[in-house]
């Protein structure tokens, strides 16, 4: 029996339906905030997890010869630990301090203890470098080549924010470890740790060779060049180990960074494997990926990894010398059958195309002698008049859905982007247009076994539905910044500038710092910062003020430590002329 009034049934199919409606717009906005979240993780094929397992693995301390552990499966690269009578050696010390702590509680409690008598960089990537603070004791040595300090300000100074925000997807800064359980090379990279650095600099180094007696070890230290210019391998004689640093690892070697580098010297490369080869080593050491046991072993791997890069730099050279362009060669040229066969030369890591590309372009630079290169029309207007011809954006967003439809994720990834560079996305249109590409890049990952260049997408993917947040700038070990040079600090200023703040601008400030003996004279004219050093260039204007402080001051400044206020205030910086008009000056550049 219905015991509502006519008036109660109302009222309850009343709420009912506004029950429903709210549950509908309930639903659909949820509906909408789950196209903000990430969808479900894209899982890596299987060969690369069992690459993760065997060629990486757990982490773990291993004895490698009578007086070399490795500490491997912590962090992205490989910390060695060489023992002698006298204290122990460390061969790259981790990326950040946070690693640094764990592998050195593992290490010396499998490795006989003893004082840390010496430091060694292969070489100056920070993976390498960032964790040397936790290692320092007293007197103890850092030993690395002649140019790690030229190399490392390098790198990591005019260039840094856009390596930084690259190297984030490179390592899948926000991929989840289902997605990316290990780099191809070392496991995965912890960014957020790496904000904090503790390199130091070299106290030692060396240009050729040079032979370190620690204890009763023979340590022998050669320029390597490869990964980097200013590379290292050591060859301990008495235990027949060769410590390769980077220059093999256990993939196709990274012959070009994307997350932004200048491309390696390969002709090095190849001189350095060959110079490794010639020590025979029993026991190769790797800075990341597992080590190899047994001199026929050793010898196979060196000899054909340095083929693989020889045949890309030949192949590269004849086709070119053929009047072959850019495009056709990147596009031909593959590993032969009996190297594309070998598990050290699986493109996990580095690239065969990637590296095709920077060995042309670092040989013959970006022209590749076809005359229709030379004026080409403006990316932008193509792509309108691409549009346009196809029928216009709507038939584009058709073939962009049929490829979608189809799984033809790089098909579907061109039209979307054509759409971008001919300005076709309107604003009603964007949400979709941006969700569709990030799914995309999704789905192409999904096939895709280099964990670089995979990283790469489902982090630009990320990018897409989250926006990009600025990269977080690294805080660095004191005694570090108190060691880069003035010269690296000043050359920040021409890309700080603002220049069209100051298109009519034309003046000058002095800074001089007694302690070192130097002058620095920054000019700024029409849009341009101008560094000269102790001597005024022609045609500079009279300064608005010489500032003098001492370098520690000024690097405090650089850094943030210190603000200009306080520094005047507290009688650190003095000034010749208006103080006021030195602000204002400073205010033409990003602090």
């Amino acid at each position: 029996m219905d015991f509502l009034s006519p008036i109660s049934k109302r009222k309850k199919i009343k709420v009912l339906f506004l029950s429903l409606c709210s549950l509908i717009i309930f639903s659909n906005s949820c509906a909408l905030e789950k196209k903000k979240e990430r969808p479900a993780p894209v899982f890596m094929p299987s060969s690369q997890h069992q690459h993760c397992q065997k060629i990486i693995g757990p982490p773990r301390i291993e004895r490698i010869s009578e007086h070399v552990w490795l500490a491997i499966g912590y962090d992205l690269a490989n910390t060695v630990l060489i023992h002698t009578r006298a204290g122990n050696v460390i061969v790259d010390p981790a990326m950040s301090p946070e690693a640094a702590r764990t592998i050195k509680n593992n290490l010396l409690s499998s490795a006989p203890p003893g004082p840390i008598k010496a430091i060694i960089y292969t070489h100056s990537h920070i993976d390498h470098t960032g964790g040397a603070s936790v290692w320092e004791e007293k007197d103890m040595q850092i030993w690395a080549t002649a140019s790690f300090r030229e190399h490392f300000f390098k790198q990591y100074s005019l260039f840094l924010p856009a390596e930084m925000r690259r190297a984030r997807r490179q390592f899948g800064y926000h991929v989840s470890e289902e997605e990316l359980p290990c780099s191809a090379i070392g496991a995965r990279s912890k960014i957020g740790a790496a904000l904090e650095n503790g390199t130091l600099l070299p106290t030692h180094t060396f240009t050729g060779s040079h032979t370190l007696k620690i204890g009763q070890l023979t340590l022998e230290l050669y320029e390597a060049p490869g990964e980097t210019h200013d590379h290292l391998f050591i060859w301990i004689p008495e235990d027949k180990t060769l410590i390769a640093g980077d220059n093999f690892y256990w993939s196709f070697p990274n012959l070009y960074s994307i997350r932004g580098t200048s491309p390696r010297p390969v002709d090095g490369w190849i001189k350095s494997l060959d110079a490794m080869r010639a020590k025979e080593p029993e026991h190769l050491v790797l800075n990341h990926t597992k080590p190899i046991h047994g001199k026929e072993k050793i010898l196979k791997a060196l000899t054909d990894y340095r083929d693989a890069i020889q045949w890309l730099r030949d192949e590269v050279v004849r086709r070119a010398n053929n009047d072959d362009d850019l495009d056709n060669i990147v596009e031909n040229i593959k590993l032969p059958p009996h190297l594309v066969a070998q598990d050290y030369l699986q493109e996990l890591y580095g690239q065969v195309d990637w590296s095709v590309r920077a060995i042309y372009t670092n040989y013959l630079g970006w022209f590749d002698g076809r005359a229709d290169q030379l004026y080409p029309l403006p990316a932008s207007k193509i792509a309108r008049e691409e549009v346009q011809q196809l029928g216009g954006a709507e038939k584009v967003w058709k073939l962009a859905e049929e490829a979608w439809q189809k799984k033809d994720w790089p098909w579907a990834i061109h039209w979307l982007t054509k759409l971008r560079k001919s300005g076709a996305i309107t604003e009603d249109k964007e949400g979709f247009w941006k969700e569709r590409l990030a799914a995309c890049y999704e789905k192409l990952a999904a096939q895709i076994y280099n964990t670089n260049g995979r990283a790469y997408l489902l982090e630009t993917a990320y990018e897409f539905r989250h926006g990009i947040s600025p990269p977080e700038m690294p805080k660095l070990h004191q005694r570090l910044i108190d060691q880069i040079p003035l010269e690296t600090i000043f050359q920040q200023l021409p890309i700080r500038l603002e220049p069209r703040k100051v298109m009519d601008v034309h003046e000058s400030v002095y800074f001089v710092f007694p302690d070192e003996n130097r002058r620095f004279i920054v000019t700024v004219r029409k849009g341009i910062a101008e560094i000269a050093h102790d001597v005024p260039l022609p045609g500079t204007p009279e300064p608005v003020a010489i500032v003098h402080m001492d370098s520690y001051t000024y690097r405090c400044l650089a850094f943030k430590i210190l603000t200009p206020f306080s520094a005047y205030m507290n009688g650190q910086i003095k000034v010749e002329g208006s103080w006021l008009k030195f602000l204002k000056f400073m205010s033409y550049f990003q602090r």
